[in-house]
């Protein structure tokens, strides 16, 4: 059977009816998809990355949206597919560079110092995902929008990137929409001190 999509709702319409063939035909559509990829490739090159990069970062955020859609979390009244998909490849990949970057630098202090490397042991491991997997579920509670720009400040953009980014009309207004979440965050972690108690070891 082939598979049409001329816009968004024909590819979620895919997604959500999980079958395997019109699942694997909207990822592949998306995956080819020119606009997509173009953007992508225009964050990837901004953030120090290559071509190299843009096939690998394309294929890890569509994975990671078609797993959003499967939960739920994508809401198509907030913004396009485009957009969202773009959005989480820039995270992604961001926060591999830094990764990247800091894995470095500690290297670099090792051999200067002679240190020898150490690694954290699986149970740390699985520990800090925990931790990881659980601020993102409280940042949920603030609503897609305010979760999308709250990691966006946790990755260090600026208001202006954040505004562009999210469609702001200013870096001011995107400051605005940051401290409105801020407020929707500690009203819902002031009800519950014990994950304020435990985020607080990230």
């Amino acid at each position: 059977m082939k598979h049409q999509f001329n816009d968004d709702h024909d590819i979620l319409k895919a997604l959500y009816s999980k079958e395997p063939a019109s699942v694997s035909a909207a990822l592949k559509h998306l995956l080819s998809d020119n606009k997509l990829k173009g953007a992508i490739r225009k964050q990837v090159y901004a953030l120090g990355g290559d071509e190299n990069n843009v096939p690998d970062v394309l294929n890890q955020a569509l994975l990671a949206f078609y797993n959003q859609t499967d939960d739920g979390k994508y809401n198509p009244a907030l913004s396009s597919i485009t957009t969202y998909v773009v959005n989480i490849a820039t995270q992604m990949y961001y926060t591999r560079r830094r990764s990247e970057n800091r894995r470095a630098a500690m290297h670099d202090r090792s051999i200067e110092a002679g240190d020898v490397e150490t690694f954290t042991n699986p149970e740390q491991e699985m520990s800090i995902e925990y931790r990881k997997e659980l601020l993102d579920k409280v940042l949920h509670t603030t609503g897609e929008r305010c979760h999308q720009a709250l990691r966006l400040q946790s990755f260090s953009f600026s208001m202006a990137e954040i505004a562009e980014k999210m469609n702001y009309k200013s870096a001011d207004v995107a400051k605005m929409a940051l401290l409105d979440c801020r407020k929707k965050l500690n009203n819902y972690l002031s009800g519950r001190p014990d994950l304020l108690a435990e985020l607080r070891t990230l």
